[in-house]
């Protein structure tokens, strides 16, 4: 029995709505921030299954922009097999994609100069279409939709296409800047764990529980620094009982206004011997103003202090703290 119009119509819709909600899928994999080679391959293959092609590809320009070296498939494809390079000199509709930022369309391949021999040749290409990933006014690489019969590419076909590649290009543009965070992120914890000094993060009230605290404590004062994270009260502990209301007494006026701490007081080490330690600190504040914990570093001035005391307590040359005045 034909279909009827309303039949179409109705199939057309149901279409429409399963392509709708692959998309919406691959949304919610690009924003959970999960592994990037399996995003881009799930992005490949829905490019390659919503638009109905043989095969997608995602390729990237390098850094001397001459050449676009492919960083996913469709498909199951071995661990070993080569990666997909095109030279832009020998392919012209690729550059030109790149260069105008538009999709290129050859619905016809075969003996087309416009698109790259080998790869033609590889692929089997009997149509292809060039779809840029842009980021900002810049493309850094392409969406290649590739079918093995000549193709008559459609508006629409090329409208999801553009959608697909915005969805490659977020996912890519993500992949890096959290690269770049990792990267980031290391260095600067390399260089909080190697200087001569313990850093810190904690809370703004007391007892001034422990968010954070770099791993010197324990070669300064013998202390890991799960013992400080995981007490509470660890900190207020090792100070010296006379000098725990000068340091950690600040009074609520002058935390909320001046948000700076300095102060010299004395601790215990793990061994019981006491040792004196310089604090810095500043108060950090959330959005509203609201006071929110203290960054810190802590320095051991032990070696300084008992210099100051060895100079108070020794008399000037001659025995006398000062020089006797001339007799009348």
């Amino acid at each position: 029995m034909p279909r009827t119009n309303s039949d179409r119509r109705g199939h057309a819709l149901r279409a429409d709505n399963r392509k709708f909600l692959r998309l919406c899928s691959l949304a919610a994999d690009i924003a959970k921030l999960g592994d990037r080679r399996s995003t881009l391959h799930r992005i490949v293959n829905a490019a390659a299954s919503l638009i109905g092609v043989h095969s997608a590809h995602l390729a990237l320009v390098d850094k001397s922009e001459r050449t676009i070296y492919g960083v996913a498939s469709s498909g199951r494809h071995a661990p070993n097999a080569p990666a997909l390079r095109i030279n832009l000199s020998r392919s012209t509709a690729a550059r030109d994609a790149l260069k105008r930022r538009t999709p290129i369309a050859i619905d016809r391949a075969a003996g087309n100069p416009r698109v790259n021999g080998e790869a033609r040749e590889a692929q089997s290409i009997g149509g292809v279409a060039y779809v840029p990933l842009l980021s900002g006014n810049r493309s850094f690489g392409l969406l290649i939709l590739v079918t093995r019969r000549p193709r008559a590419w459609t508006r629409e076909e090329l409208r999801l296409a553009r959608h697909l590649a915005s969805f490659a290009s977020v996912a890519i543009e993500n992949s890096r800047l959290l690269e770049q965070l990792a990267e980031t992120e290391s260095r600067f914890k390399s260089l909080v764990e190697h200087i001569p000094a313990i850093v810190y993060l904690c809370d703004f009230e007391p007892p001034y529980r422990t968010i954070y605290i770099s791993p010197q404590t324990e070669t300064m004062l013998g202390y890991p620094s799960s013992d400080w994270v995981n007490d509470p009260d660890f900190w207020m502990k090792l100070i010296h009982p006379d000098d725990v209301s000068p340091p950690k007494g600040l009074s609520d006026e002058t935390l909320r206004t001046t948000g700076f701490l300095s102060a010299e007081y004395r601790v215990f080490d793990r061994r019981g011997e006491i040792r004196w330690m310089r604090e810095e600190a500043v108060l950090v504040r959330d959005p509203a103003g609201e006071p929110v914990g203290w960054h810190g570093v802590l320095i051991e001035i032990t070696g300084t202090k008992k210099m100051q005391q060895s100079l108070a307590a020794s008399p000037p040359p001659g025995g006398h703290p000062f020089p006797r005045l001339p007799q009348a």
